[in-house]
């Protein structure tokens, strides 16, 4: 038994060492030891995100990469807590670096210009007057400019809101034309507000107040002579329901101006003498339309009574500038000649 495991010993001893060493390579005992600073470089920080798409792939998991390329690549926004913190990291005013401004050159920019043509200003006659929905909503509205025949003057109107009161008011303004500017085109398009007169010419609702009550006014057209303007003044309350409605002429010989008054009293006297009607007892109304085309100095309008179903035509009408005489020039037609003085401006629609 002794000599067994004494066989067996040296079996282990002396045999196992022959076996179990192997001839060394000869590459290995010939190539010079690699440099520690070569390893280094050489030694690649494993990423998390690339752990992660393994992590993924494993596991059949949809690849993150293409979120991560477009996080990080494109929009910049931080991924990982030390970006998140670089970037929130606080920055002085004086490091702050802005962007210079690209300025496009005005060669580069192409607007729509509105093209506009002279036209007679009355046309269709005493059709023009103010939205007065606009005038509440902007605060003020300006009417176009009117040039007179001569080329010399030009008139507009402005209606004012008041919001404490509801109420709105009206006032006219002259511009006078400079001589060496003939052409309408550039008289209308050239002229600035600032070359007129700040004091208005006319001015209506500016003396009182009173509550919920608009006074407009506005241009109708020149007379023949350019010595004259008629406006339309309209009265009334609540925006919807017009009182009255009134002449009114600006004299730039006299320097002053008229409402004419009469012409309203010859249309009831009239209607109360021939057929029995007192229209101070419905609602009735006048509206201007233009000067006389026979007669240059006469204002020509027609009057209206509403009623429950269409309204009562109560004649065509005119009146002079001075109010001396009231007259009935149809008591069934409207068909009367309206002489188109004033110039104004229209603006052509720009086609596609």
């Amino acid at each position: 038994m002794l000599k067994n495991c004494l066989v067996i010993l040296f079996i282990i001893c002396f045999c196992l060492p022959v076996f179990a060493y192997e001839t060394p390579d000869p590459l290995y005992l010939n190539s010079t030891p690699l440099d520690a600073d070569k390893i280094e470089q050489k030694t690649k920080v494993k990423d998390p995100r690339t752990l992660n798409e393994k992590f993924r792939a494993k596991f059949h998991l949809p690849p993150t990469r293409k979120i991560y390329l477009h996080n990080i690549d494109k929009s910049g926004m931080p991924v990982t807590e030390d970006e998140y913190y670089i970037f929130s990291a606080d920055t002085k005013r004086s490091e702050f670096v802005i962007p210079e401004p690209v300025f496009t050159h005005a060669d580069d920019i192409i607007l729509p210009e509105p093209k506009y043509k002279v036209i007679l200003y009355n046309t269709p006659p005493g059709q023009r007057n103010f939205d007065l929905s606009k005038v509440i909503a902007q605060r003020a509205v300006t009417s176009p400019g009117i040039l007179s025949p001569d080329k010399s003057k030009m008139v507009y109107t402005k209606a004012f809101f008041y919001p404490e009161f509801g109420q709105i008011s009206s006032a006219a303004y002259y511009i006078p034309i400079k001589s060496r500017v003939r052409e309408p085109y550039y008289a209308l398009y050239n002229t600035n507000i600032i070359e007129g007169d700040q004091k208005p010419i006319v001015e209506i609702g500016m003396d009182y107040l009173i509550n919920f009550q608009f006074k407009s006014l506005y241009p109708i057209d020149w007379s023949r002579d350019s010595s004259k303007i008629a406006f339309k003044e309209k009265i009334g309350s609540s925006l919807e329901q017009t009182w009255q409605t009134n002449i009114i002429i600006y004299d730039f010989d006299t320097k002053n101006w008229k409402r004419l008054s009469a012409v309203r009293e010859a249309i009831i006297y009239w209607w109360r003498t021939n057929k029995n009607i007192d229209l101070k007892d419905y609602l009735w109304d006048i509206f201007p339309v233009g000067w006389d085309k026979n007669n240059p100095d006469r204002i020509v309008l027609y009057a209206y009574a509403f009623t429950d179903k269409a309204p009562m035509f109560l004649g065509t009408w005119s009146i002079d500038f001075k109010e001396a005489k009231s007259m009935l020039v149809s008591i069934d037609s409207t068909d009367v000649g309206i002489d188109l003085n004033g110039y104004g401006l229209k603006e052509l629609k720009l086609e596609n």
